[in-house]
């Protein structure tokens, strides 16, 4: 950065002025490290998991290149290794046929693909062989492909990993002995630590140490003197700075949550920002030198005499071809695993749609014939989770169900009845535009005490144990509860099931005798017209018309797991990582409501008069679904709600024994998983998801998903000016393609993308994990979440693919008109097909010419 007016203060450790203290200058830098910033995702807290796409800074760029930037900024690989993608192959998880059309595709067409290049040989002969036959080798070769499934990620710097221990200090707030001088903030309290800090100044010279010493008390003034250090020039500002963001993802990801999503709260008495963590590891790379490193570059491996012996031909062979020939056979044998990888990648995709699509255009073609009332409508969560359920409940009778982001269309934030925060109960694209308040139902306000008042001993009975724990009496402490808490762990080890049992009969369910309320006459949280615009957007977004069945179940969804960090990853997306029954409560409370119901009569929604909503909760752990206020039912429908509930247990034990078999455990076993302390893999989660469908029922209800797909329901006759699905496009498809991406990095490297081993893992603070005991914080998902005991990943990276009953220019309206949208289809980040309802015709978006042609 050159000067241009004044010089620093301080001339450090004889280098000449290397930052200027200007106006301009200072607001360049600024905006600078606004743009790097968004190299990394947003990372949310353990209490609230959302599922974000790591490589969300990178979607302006087509899917390939993405992947190959991100890879050699985050050290991490572009593809599953090869060896891993032959055993999904071997595993009947990618067609041949498809396999060798990618291959063909990848080449550039028939012509170049099967053009001989000498006797009886052609490029899509060498690549079939790079792909399924060429032996795999660990480590570096001249002349054999290379297994690169470990990857380079999360290997930190000697300094760096020093300045996480500081950095993880300064934002628990959990800790026994709070770091002091948390209140001045991230990059004055830090860097003074470091300073006195015995391991980071081994690691330094003289030189170094001056700097740390003397470090300038302005962030970006220390930012410009280790620019200058590492003589950036002013064009590779950009890309230093984010190297620099990228060095600790984990960290930078839980500081933009904190800033960006985390609100007032998050931030109280320990201020940061990225210009603090950006500066703090910019101090200590130029303080030890780091900055000074070249990587090393990744060595180009060449398969060629590898290739030319596998056919039996000597390694001179080429020198008889062709130029071009030669030159065919050289891109071939330098595809590296990220070029190879993503041939199988389109592979797995194209095998998922073409056996899907097909299933698809023929349902289309049909009409539902049956318009006799269901016993009873039912409104799921899109989440993937929710498809098998919804499948054995249909088989149970005459039950309908539709899907609808499982927030409810509620933008609220819940105040629990007790001393934890405000959480947000929708999806974090929304803010909340309502805050409802948790109360005891009514007729139970004395059980709601009772309970509140047990949760308030017990945590007040935790906080003095952890208090004892850290401080001078841990070793009394440990010598007086050591007995007690062996026995409670033998009992949670040998007996979880009745363990669990106990301990909810003791301190009480919530959800009996608490529920979110907006009716306060003092300050009620929805208006009227508020109350009927959600109700009428369910119907909307949903295709649900006013011909209701008696009962109607809103059922919102969560996991149920035991000691398990990342418990909220399990729960519902679309309710911020929380439970969704609150949401459910909430709008059946709305849906019942005689004024309401006269408001949607106005506009055209009129419902019978004997329609009942009521909610529930789908545990998909256990797949258990709970009937939340039965009390509050009419008598006149008791019956219909008894046959459900005996529906939905028939229906549950059917679907626990459709995962039991996908986790290779007995349907029983399930049921214990959830409350064992020492289970690591409750269940799949989302594991598999691979489209996200956008049509009515009838069109998904007759196929067998597999717990593969997102369904929300949507009847294109229903919206004429096509609001609903700009809605659906522009928020739950996004959310969703969050989702796959996030599932697709884990899988395709957990090291750099994902969490690693659990049974490796601490928790930082309550609301991040590391690998050990330090470094940075994990920002995916656990290697349990997605690869079986023996290593083969059960879930296979694809990209999602969306599905859209409507007419083709309606969708191709709404990809032009939102950018978010369309950078995601044109530049590679979802496959997007469009089965037009006229003709009951699959097409795909084909990138690069907005078009949509037929498959």
């Amino acid at each position: 950065m050159h000067a241009k007016t004044g010089t620093l203060a301080a001339n450090i450790s004889g280098h000449p002025a290397a930052f200027v203290d200007h106006t301009e200058t200072r607001a360049e830098l600024s905006a600078l490290l606004d743009i790097a910033a968004q190299t990394v995702a947003p990372l949310w807290p353990l209490d609230s998991a959302i599922a974000v796409n790591p490589l969300s800074g990178f979607e302006d760029l087509p899917f390939e290149q993405a992947i190959s930037e991100a890879g050699a900024l985050f050290g991490a690989r572009g593809s599953l290794s090869l060896a891993q993608w032959r055993v999904l192959a071997a595993d009947g998880r990618i067609d041949y046929v498809a396999l060798r059309k990618a291959a063909v595709a990848a080449l550039g067409g028939l012509d170049t693909a099967f053009e001989s290049l000498g006797p009886d040989l052609t490029a899509y002969d060498l690549l079939l062989a790079r792909l399924n036959e060429l032996p795999i080798k660990d480590g570096p070769v001249k002349d054999g492909p290379v297994d690169d499934s470990r990857s380079g990620g999360r290997q930190l710097a000697p300094g760096v990993a020093v300045l996480t221990r500081w950095i993880a200090a300064f934002f628990d707030r959990k800790a026994a002995l709070p770091l002091q001088g948390r209140e001045r903030g991230l990059y004055h309290c830090v860097s003074q630590s470091l300073a006195h800090d015995p391991a980071l100044l081994r690691l330094t010279d003289k030189t170094g140490a001056t700097l740390i010493a003397k470090a300038p008390a302005d962030p970006l003034e220390l930012i410009g003197i280790a620019m200058r250090r590492a003589d950036i020039a002013p064009d590779d500002r950009i890309t230093w700075l984010r190297g620099l963001v990228a060095t600790l993802p984990g960290w930078a990801g839980h500081l933009r949550w904190r800033n960006e999503h985390g609100g007032v709260a998050a931030c109280a008495g320990a201020p940061a920002t990225m210009t603090d963590l950006v500066a703090l590891i910019a101090l200590v790379q130029s303080a030890t030198g780091a900055d000074r490193i070249t990587p090393a570059a990744k060595p180009v491996v060449d398969t060629t005499i590898a290739l030319l012996g596998h056919f039996g031909l000597p390694a001179n062979a080429a020198g008889t071809w062709t130029e071009e020939a030669r030159a065919r056979l050289a891109r071939v044998a330098r595809m590296d695993q990220t070029a190879l990888g993503l041939i199988f990648q389109q592979a797995a995709e194209t095998s998922y749609l073409s056996t899907l699509a097909p299933k698809l255009e023929q349902a289309s073609q049909w009409r539902e014939l049956n318009v006799e009332r269901p016993q009873a409508q039912l409104v799921f969560c899109i989440d993937v989770r929710s498809e098998p359920m919804r499948r054995a409940l249909e088989a149970q009778g005459a039950y309908a169900t539709l899907g609808y982001a499982g927030f409810f269309g509620l933008p609220i934030a819940i105040t629990p009845a007790c001393a934890a925060p405000t959480r947000n109960q929708l999806p974090v694209l929304l803010s909340p535009s309502h805050v409802v308040s948790e109360r005891a139902v009514p007729g139970r306000e004395a059980q709601a005490d009772a309970m509140l008042s047990r949760h308030a001993a017990l945590g007040d009975a935790q906080a003095m144990l952890d208090a004892t724990k850290g401080g001078a009496t841990g070793f009394a402490t440990a010598e007086a509860t050591g007995p007690l808490a062996a026995i409670a762990m033998l009992a949670r080890t040998l007996a979880p099931r009745l363990t669990d049992r106990l301990r909810r009969a003791v301190v009480g369910e919530r959800g009996a005798v608490l529920t979110p309320t907006a009716c306060n006459d003092h300050d009620p949280a929805f208006t009227l017209d508020q109350k009927v615009a959600y109700a009428k957007g369910m119907f909307a977004l949903t295709g649900l018309t006013g011909a209701t069945a008696r009962l109607v179940a809103l059922v919102g969804h969560g996991g149920c797991t035991t000691n398990n960090a990342f418990a909220a990853s399990l729960d519902c997306g679309a309710c911020g990582g929380h439970p969704g029954g609150p949401n459910a409560r909430l709008m059946a409370g709305i849906l019942n409501d005689a004024d309401v119901r006269a408001g949607l009569a106005a506009q055209g929604i009129a419902l019978p008069q004997d329609t009942w909503f009521i909610a529930a909760q789908h545990d998909t752990t256990q797949d258990i679904v709970s009937v939340f206020d039965r009390q509050f039912v009419p008598a006149s429908h008791r019956a219909d709600l008894e046959q459900l509930e005996r529906a939905l247990v028939r229906a549950g034990a059917l679907a626990r024994e459709e995962r039991a078999k996908a986790l290779g455990r007995g349907a029983d076993d399930l049921l214990t998983g959830a409350a064992h302390w020492g289970e690591v893999r409750p269940e799949w989660g989302l594991s598999g998801n691979a489209a996200f469908i956008v049509a009515p029922r009838t069109m998904t209800k007759d196929i067998d998903l597999g717990g593969s797909a997102f369904l929300h329901s949507y009847d294109w006759r229903q919206d004429e000016d096509a609001s609903a699905l700009t809605a659906i496009m522009t928020a739950p498809m996004i959310v969703g393609q969050w989702i796959n991406n996030q599932y697709l990095f884990s899988t395709i490297d957990n090291q750099a993308y994902g969490a690693g081993d659990k049974t490796t893992q601490n928790v930082v603070g309550g609301f991040g994990v590391v690998q050990g005991s330090g470094g940075d914080l994990c920002t995916g998902l656990p290697r349990q979440s997605l690869f079986r005991d023996d290593g083969t990943p059960y879930h296979t990276p694809r990209r999602l693919c969306v599905i859209i009953a409507a007419p083709l220019q309606r969708v191709q309206d709404i990809v032009l008109a939102h950018d978010a949208v369309g950078k995601l289809v044109e530049n590679g980040w979802i496959n997007l097909v469009v089965i037009d309802p006229i003709k009951n015709k699959a097409h795909n978006w084909v990138r690069g010419d907005w078009v949509a042609r037929q498959m």
